[in-house]
């Protein structure tokens, strides 16, 4: 008795049978169909302890060559495609010039290539599109972003003598200006919905991490045009704030202030307001006795 994996011809389904002699002659009895692709594979129950982790190991095999096929394929400059499956002699011989090929895998398993996988005109530059895809998958572009600015507010109190805002070389500039320009542009080809993370907390996490950017000496730099070391004392030392609200004028400071152009015609001014103020105020109250004694005083 013996077990058997079909992968069918684009790998999206495994078909696993059984094949046991009876009265001399082969019988081949299928078991079940899966979905080879899920990340959660339920094997049936009439399989034998043994024939599951045979049929575990063969299904992890396999999807560990198509990985490794896709990574290759990457690396060449190709993306998309679908894995190829061994068939017969004739049908396998299409792919021999494929890289990876492998024309000695074994009936319906992985041939060990690609088909359908599409030449790159984009030019892909290091880091490799296989490490940055281990970013993403690892939800780690944020830190590669925090690093970037890092990076550059860090530059700020490399050299004391010069402006923090003069720090940044244009090369820097048109760098920082091009990653700006390319996320926004392909988040807008991508059509992809902002709105739809906001719920998530986005927003908030960038407000915090620019928060305690700010709060640190690198980060308070930024957009300062003093000198760094004179910026950095005054962003370390306390401001002291003298409390005068109690404290009476002094006869000196009276004098002066009545002396002073300013501060006279800012009283002038004060002064014709309160008249005017107050003159309203009685043609008001005329109005009302008029309005009830019917007489005309105002």
């Amino acid at each position: 008795m013996s077990i058997q994996f079909k992968l069918n011809r684009d790998a999206t389904s495994i078909t696993i049978s059984r094949s046991c002699y009876v009265q001399d002659k082969l019988k081949t009895s299928k078991l079940t169909t899966l979905d080879f692709n899920t990340n959660q594979i339920d094997l049936p129950h009439s399989l034998t302890e043994i024939e599951q982790e045979k049929t575990q190991l063969w299904i992890k095999n396999q999807k560990k060559l198509i990985e490794k096929a896709y990574k290759m394929y990457s690396r060449l400059g190709y993306v998309g495609g679908t894995p190829a499956v061994s068939e017969s002699g004739k049908y396998n011989s299409k792919f021999k010039d494929f890289p990876g090929c492998n024309l000695e895998a074994s009936a319906y398993s992985f041939l060990g290539c690609i088909k359908g996988a599409r030449k790159l005109s984009l030019k892909v530059d290091a880091p490799s599109s296989i490490e940055m895809e281990e970013i993403i998958n690892n939800n780690e572009l944020a830190t590669v972003a925090k690093s970037i600015i890092g990076a550059y507010t860090h530059k700020l109190i490399s050299n004391p003598d010069l402006f923090a805002d003069k720090i940044y070389s244009s090369d820097d500039v048109e760098q920082l200006i091009e990653i700006d320009l390319l996320i926004s542009k392909f988040i807008a080809a991508s059509r992809i919905k902002q709105s739809h993370v906001r719920a998530g907390g986005v927003e908030d996490r960038v407000d915090q991490y620019f928060k305690e950017l700010i709060e640190s000496d690198e980060g308070y730099l930024v957009g300062k045009k003093l000198k760094v070391s004179t910026l950095l004392k005054q962003k370390n030392t306390p401001i002291k704030i003298i409390d005068n609200s109690d404290r009476a004028i002094t006869s000196e400071e009276r004098e002066r202030l009545n002396n002073h152009p300013i501060f006279n015609k800012v009283l002038k001014n004060i002064s014709t307001a309160n008249q005017i103020q107050k003159s309203d105020k009685i043609n008001a109250m005329r109005e009302e006795v008029d309005r009830r004694h019917r007489t005309n005083i105002g």
